[in-house]
């Protein structure tokens, strides 16, 4: 899996601080005991960062040397940044411990929001799952009010306080192309957003779960507004499953005027290519690395693991270790500017202020 990854950093002071791991030799992963594994998960059950932990981590462990057992512990609050700050400092470096994460967690407008400690550059990342595009769904009885901003506005939700990678369309679209909405955080998980959708009490929000998306288009009663794109072979393209809902940077291009708008918008390009990763604790041997490596490559062509995860989300590219590193140094590269920029941005949506 390639990325294109725009020339944009962020929070350079924590993050630019870290070095490359380099390449791991073969040799590496030998004479590595890990007894059992305790997968911490800064999410509900059954969201999509839990559902993928579990069904991978039931593969991982049968490639890991001894078998280890496997415990996850859930642990869901700021958009997983509690869990992460609370981890980072417990976790033995040993192969013991692993967490699976989320774009909240490494995005620097919901870390500064959440008073994060810890540094995301500085994990030990494995291997993962690229965003797929997203679509923003939009009840068909407000799509109206969205291009009217002398109605009542139309209600997007969000689960915890900060926004996850789906949210940046409505945020340019607000910001660039004048759409309606006011902002109601406060949901648990995402399928509360689902289920506020179908009882009125949403209009919009995003998804990107396959099933979500097949439900929600199956009830006839949504469409589909913008679609964030995937970056594939270098390339933003379009998820079929969304059919001809078009890319926002499409619906924003030649509309953004501002070169500091235009970095920002840069930056939430390249965060909603953050999907779900395996990491281990700052600290960890390279040697213990490669062994996950090792088992993360041998589990993710296991036919049990990809009968199971095929069932809940086939269109999630793989992201590699070294796809994620690049990803995350990137990230350490945006101005602060462009971040104070969405924080800004937010408050004059009064983010913050509609909530449950």
């Amino acid at each position: 899996m390639r990325y294109r990854l725009a020339s944009f950093g962020i929070f350079s002071a924590i993050l630019a601080s870290s070095a490359w791991a380099g390449l791991i030799h073969p040799a590496q992963a030998q004479d590595v005991t890990i007894p059992s594994v305790t997968m911490t998960v800064g999410f509900g059950a059954g969201e999509r960062p839990d559902l993928y932990g579990r069904i991978l981590g039931r593969s991982l462990v049968r490639f890991l040397p001894g078998h280890p057992s496997l415990l996850v512990l859930n642990k869901p609050g700021a958009g997983g940044v509690i869990a992460l700050n609370d981890w980072v400092t417990k976790a033995e470096p040993n192969g013991s411990h692993v967490t699976i994460g989320g774009s909240s967690q490494i995005d620097v407008d919901a870390l500064i929001r959440t008073k994060a400690k810890y540094d995301p550059a500085k994990l030990k990342y494995v291997g993962g799952l690229a965003a797929p595009s997203q679509g923003l769904f939009v009840s068909k009885d407000a799509i109206e009010r969205l291009f009217n901003r002398s109605a009542k506005p139309v209600a997007i939700g969000v689960v915890g306080s900060t926004l996850r990678t789906g949210h940046y369309q409505a945020l340019w679209g607000a910001a660039f192309l004048g759409w309606n909405i006011q902002w109601v955080q406060g949901y648990r998980i995402t399928g509360e957003l689902r289920q506020a959708m179908e009882r009125g009490e949403l209009d919009m929000a995003p998804f990107g779960s396959s099933t979500d998306i097949e439900y929600l288009l199956g009830t006839g009663k949504f469409a589909v507004v913008s679609q964030s794109g995937a970056i594939i072979d270098g390339k933003m393209v379009s998820r079929p499953a969304l059919g001809n809902a078009p890319i926002i940077s499409d619906l924003v291009k030649g509309k953004i005027k501002d070169p500091l708008a235009q970095k920002a918008f840069e930056y939430g390009e390249n965060i909603i290519q953050v999907g779900m990763w395996l990491a281990l604790p700052p600290g960890t041997p390279d040697a213990v690395v490669a062994t996950y490596v090792k088992a993360f490559e041998a589990a993710i062509n296991d036919p049990d693991f990809q009968a199971a995860w095929i069932k809940i989300d086939p269109d999630s590219p793989v992201a590699s270790k070294a796809d994620l590193e690049k990803l995350v140094r990137e990230l350490g590269k945006t101005p602060p500017e462009a971040v104070e920029y969405i924080q800004a941005e937010l408050k004059r949506q009064g983010f913050g202020v509609g909530s449950r």
